[in-house]
């Protein structure tokens, strides 16, 4: 199992929480939301964090020399930018050859051959393989490194805006291919997204974040949002100015918000679903 526990960054993430065993989670939230965090921390690329991140009961937190070990085979990441994953100087399929190598896990053909069998499920060419970074198609350059981030199938893949550099025809393209590999591999996966219909498609269960708190979560929360940012957000009725409130830190812009928004907001229960907003006590 995989657990945020009160997870904080400065300027990004306040008490985050997060728990996932099996399947997929969406993070839903605009820039600076505090998603932008959540790779980072993960993968140690942060040390300025508090709270406990826990993989099978070890916090990654204080166990940093156990992050190589477990990067690929544990935990994985796609970053928003593919080109970041992968060293210009070097072949695709010499990616995917130097993790299996550097890992004791196999040899150099073991690797190629692993890592073909997934770049076809996500319908790529084993000629890709011999090429370098800048000679693939923004499409390929995404495809390949979805592939290099769970061709060792790892516990959890991280995946952080599909539709970067991408067009209609490009994101439609990538989604279909990974909704294939998802279910063809035993990985759960985290989505990190803006855009509300991305998720509805990859998964039905959805966590709200703005200015770095969670005010929102449950399954079917695209379906019937209750924060009013939430449903802002699907409309796309967010304002530009962003400024945090106090309490709830939409209550500077909810239709909803009295003086009473501006102090600490509660969770309110609803079924399977929890939200931060105090309409739902008042039953507005």
């Amino acid at each position: 199992m995989l657990e945020y526990k009160c997870v904080s960054v400065p300027n990004s993430l306040k008490c985050f929480n997060l728990s996932i065993d099996k399947g997929s989670i969406g993070i839903l939230g605009e820039r600076d939301s505090g998603k932008e965090s959540v790779i980072p921390i993960t993968l140690g690329l942060i040390r300025n964090v508090t709270g406990e991140i826990l993989l099978d009961g070890v916090d990654m937190i204080k166990s940093r020399d156990l992050l190589f070990t477990i990067r690929w085979t544990k935990i994985s990441a796609v970053f928003y930018d593919p080109r970041t994953m992968f060293d210009p100087l070097y072949s695709i399929g010499s990616h995917f050859a130097e993790i299996v190598i550097s890992h004791g896990i196999g040899d150099y053909e073991y690797g190629i051959e692993t890592g073909l069998e997934y770049m076809k499920i996500l319908g790529l060419e084993r000629d890709l393989l011999d090429k370098l970074p800048h000679q693939l198609t923004p499409i390929q350059l995404k495809k390949a490194s979805i592939a290099l981030a769970t061709f060792l199938e790892p516990s959890y893949v991280i995946v952080d805006d599909i539709e970067f550099g991408l067009g209609d025809i490009g994101r439609a393209a990538v989604m279909n291919s990974l909704i294939d590999l998802m279910n063809s591999v035993s990985s759960s996966f985290i989505f990190l997204e803006n855009n509300p219909g991305i998720l509805s498609r990859l998964t039905d269960n959805v966590i709200v974040l703005y200015k770095g708190e969670i005010v929102e979560e449950g399954k079917n929360v695209l379906l019937n949002p209750l924060h009013p940012y939430t449903i802002d957000l699907i409309r796309g009725d967010v304002p530009d100015e962003k400024i945090e409130g106090k309490g709830c830190p939409y209550s500077t812009h909810c239709r909803y918000s009295t003086s009473k928004c501006e102090q600490e907001v509660p969770w309110i229960e609803r079924g399977s679903r929890r939200v931060r907003c105090l309409a739902h006590v008042c039953g507005l």
